[in-house]
């Protein structure tokens, strides 16, 4: 009988004796086809951030109205509607899964799911939504319920006994109730024998604030509190030279940079024609700007330019309730030539959720966004007469000097020699003055109110 050979490595040239998964592919071309997403019922992909879901727990789906109608993509079931899924399966913790809309560009993202098949070659793709699966703990009932009747009874027979009581029983309630926690006659002894001089009541308020003593906010960390909750763009602390305090990119977006045309401008500009726009600040700047050459420089101006037209399209409130955003008609009506997705990308980034009402703190972070676009596009070394935005904001001299200094800007009056440069006499230059971005940033501080002194 013949003994088989065994083959070598060098005899195989070099080839595996498997074959790979792309070797079985039957042509070289796929056929790619999208499925119409005639039905609100579609696939899901869900993220869950920082939580560890049960894989055997089944989620209930639920649909309502989509409100406002903000897709660019045209009305179909999926843009027009809004999934939520929910499971209470779990003994503690309720599970809910909501479409969140980001910001920016984020919000213009269209999700899709695809299934191939190898043997034909054909890829189906489907829409689907995005969901963000959160979990909540959830308060056992029947502590809830004893709770709440223990404090209905309690209040119940509180008010009888001061509307039908004799005065012993209304003096006893009114000392229960001014004094809630009675302090204890007796004494905790001491560690060292001594004679104690605190109830236990005493010795547990004193214990607490010896243990909360370590963990009080400090002045200095309720400031930068304050700081970061503030209605304006975040200021990189850590810049070394004031281009780099507020970036274009995070002032701006790279996604909205790129939609962003300024070839009419350039073109302007290089035929010696005057441009004329909506804004005194941009248009007495905007030659200078392009004379530069920088784009992205230009393109921050354009933007800024969309948030003035945006900011002027706002209309006072009813009672005084900030300012009412108009509606997706007359946006699109006013500043069509902006294109819908520019304009949409401003009310998703400034306005709140229910897209009808700017209050104060939207109005601020609006306003102090524009004054950073001022300072960055200006030419002059990162310093702004603030003249004209103040006038294109229709604001007081007292507002656009708050709006420069809490984005750390320094207001100053223009000096001799800017005075010179902008053609400014010295009867009007009062009216003008001048917001610089320096190193180390001056923020306003926050205020402390003094208690008067006493007479005695």
């Amino acid at each position: 009988m013949a003994e088989k050979r065994k083959r070598h490595d060098h005899e195989t040239n070099g080839r595996p004796s498997k074959r790979s998964a792309t070797e079985r592919l039957p042509a070289d071309n796929v056929k790619v086809s999208i499925i119409p997403d005639e039905n609100e019922w579609v696939p899901v992909v869900a993220s869950t951030p920082g939580l560890s879901f049960p894989p055997d727990l089944t989620l209930k789906a639920y649909t309502k109205p989509r409100r406002p109608y903000t897709s660019s993509t045209g009305k179909s079931p999926v843009t027009t509607s809004e999934h939520l899924l929910h499971t209470s399966a779990h003994p503690r913790i309720d599970y809910t899964g909501r479409e969140e809309e980001g910001g920016g560009t984020d919000g213009l993202l269209s999700h899709y799911i695809g299934v191939y098949d190898p043997h034909s070659g054909d890829l189906q793709l489907m829409r689907a939504r995005k969901l963000v699966l959160r979990g909540s703990p959830r308060l056992n009932p029947t502590e809830v319920e004893t709770e709440a009747k223990a404090a209905n009874d309690l209040a119940a027979r509180s008010a009888l006994g001061l509307t039908f009581g004799t005065k012993k029983s209304k003096r006893a309630i009114q000392n229960m109730t001014k004094n809630a926690i009675s302090p204890s006659k007796k004494k905790i002894p001491a560690d060292d024998g001594s004679q104690p001089s605190l109830d236990p009541v005493a010795a547990a308020v004193i214990s607490s604030m010896a243990m909360a003593a370590p963990t009080v906010t400090s002045r200095e960390d309720l400031q930068a509190a304050i700081d970061e909750n503030k209605p304006r763009p975040n200021p990189n602390l850590d810049a070394e030279a004031p281009m780099d305090v507020y970036p274009i990119d995070q002032l701006v977006g790279p996604g909205i940079l790129r939609q962003l045309a300024v070839k009419d401008w350039q073109d302007a500009v290089e035929q010696k024609e005057e441009i004329l726009t909506k804004s005194r600040f941009v248009s007495h700047r905007i030659q200078r700007v392009v004379a530069e050459g920088d784009v992205r420089k230009i393109k921050t101006m354009r933007y800024l330019l969309l948030l003035i037209e945006w900011h002027n399209l706002l209309t006072p409130g009813s009672k005084n309730r900030g300012l009412k955003i108009p509606d997706r008609a007359q946006l699109r009506e006013q500043l069509g030539k902006w294109g819908s997705e520019l304009v949409d990308s401003v009310s998703r980034r400034f306005a709140p959720d229910d897209y009808k009402t700017l209050n104060k703190w939207h109005l601020d972070n609006l306003i102090t966004h524009i004054c950073a676009l001022c300072v960055t596009v200006e030419p002059e070394n990162f310093l702004t007469d603030i003249y004209d935005i103040r006038e294109d904001l229709k604001l007081d001299n007292k507002d656009v000097k708050k709006y420069f200094k809490e984005i750390g800007c320094r207001v100053v009056a223009p000096t001799e020699k800017e005075r010179a440069k902008w053609g400014l006499a010295k009867a009007e230059a009062a009216s003008h003055e001048v917001a610089k971005l320096r190193l180390p940033l001056e923020f306003p501080k926050m205020r402390v109110v003094r208690q008067p002194k006493r007479r005695r």
